[in-house]
């Protein structure tokens, strides 16, 4: 037994030369693709003394838009919002308070990112779920603005359509690995 005991620590403990051929290095976790920046804005109808100075500022390119709509009493219920980029995520664009007025919230979500397009849908300001989707091309400066056309107008004060703003900025910019200071 003590022989086989032997043979058996020995036996472990001898290196047996064996080849093994280089296998190419791993390769790096490809980069994550640096996605353009989505932001909406959403716009209101509003009786003209339902304006407070304290709105969001409605760009030229939007009231011009939405005069050839044939709205010409709006306001912007929200800034810039910038949007989730991530596959699965989605964004709370408004709360849906407007004053003394309740909508529902509205929310949005970038279902398909086709080569050089973008698809943004929005839903939400009614009961019912209005919702508006838009399609543009997937380049920094592109710019649409849509109506919401299924929205239901329930309130009185309200003349028109809510619409929304889409406009595509350049990439997030990741920040810059900090420097070290030498003293």
């Amino acid at each position: 037994m003590t022989r086989q005991l032997m043979a058996l620590i020995v036996g472990t403990l001898t290196l047996v030369p064996y080849t093994v051929n280089a296998s190419e290095p791993t390769p790096k976790m490809a980069a994550q693709p640096e996605f353009n920046q989505v932001h909406v804005k959403i716009i209101m109808p509003t009786e003209p003394a339902d304006h407070h100075m304290n709105r969001p500022v409605v760009e030229s390119w939007i009231a011009e838009d939405m005069k050839k709509f044939g709205q010409s009493n709006f306001t912007a219920v929200t800034g810039w919002v910038p949007l989730d980029l991530s596959p699965f995520g989605a964004t709370d664009v408004w709360d849906g308070t407007l004053g003394d007025k309740h909508h529902c919230p509205v929310g949005a979500d970038i279902p398909e990112r086709p080569e050089d397009r973008i698809k943004v849908q929005l839903s939400g300001w009614s009961p019912g779920g209005a919702f508006v989707t838009v399609s543009l091309k997937d380049e920094p400066g592109s710019r649409v603005v849509a109506a919401v056309k299924q929205y239901e107008n329930t309130y009185k004060t309200l003349k028109g359509k809510p619409y929304v703003a889409v406009l595509i900025g350049p990439p997030v910019e990741k920040p810059a690995a900090e420097t070290i200071r030498k003293n």
